[in-house]
């Protein structure tokens, strides 16, 4: 798929699960007796999609700026791969506060193992 189309196809999706995302926050109650109910997971989810959709087209301009040519010939999921990273980091630091646990160390530390585990993969190839 050409890199036009990531970007335009995450664009949409990102702006479709942050809609998402403001409807649950307006519209349902948090629980704070249980930890897992339908508007948290959902939340949650959602969170994970967005924060991936909307960093696609960030990591799709640092990669053609600063990429080897023919980058997306080669590792074609690179996009969604790194995207996802930024996802799961999203994801895990508001489950953290959902605990009241994360503090500035504890985001970059994560920051730090998310990084160098996407270098050890981009010096895989």
């Amino acid at each position: 798929m050409r890199l036009r189309w990531w970007v335009l196809l995450s664009s949409f999706l990102a702006g479709l699960c942050l809609v998402t995302l403001y409807y649950i926050v307006t519209h349902f109650w948090p629980d704070p007796t249980s930890l897992f109910v339908l508007p948290q997971i959902l939340f949650l989810l959602f969170l994970f999609v967005g924060v991936s959709a909307a960093f696609i087209p960030v990591v799709a301009y640092l990669n053609y700026r600063f990429a080897t040519p023919g980058w997306l010939q080669q590792d074609p999921m690179r996009l969604l791969r790194q995207g996802a990273w930024f996802g799961l980091y999203g994801l895990v630091l508001a489950y953290l506060q959902l605990f009241r646990a994360l503090t500035v160390t504890i985001a970059l530390v994560l920051s730090a193992v998310f990084i160098l585990i996407e270098l050890f993969i981009l010096t895989r190839e």
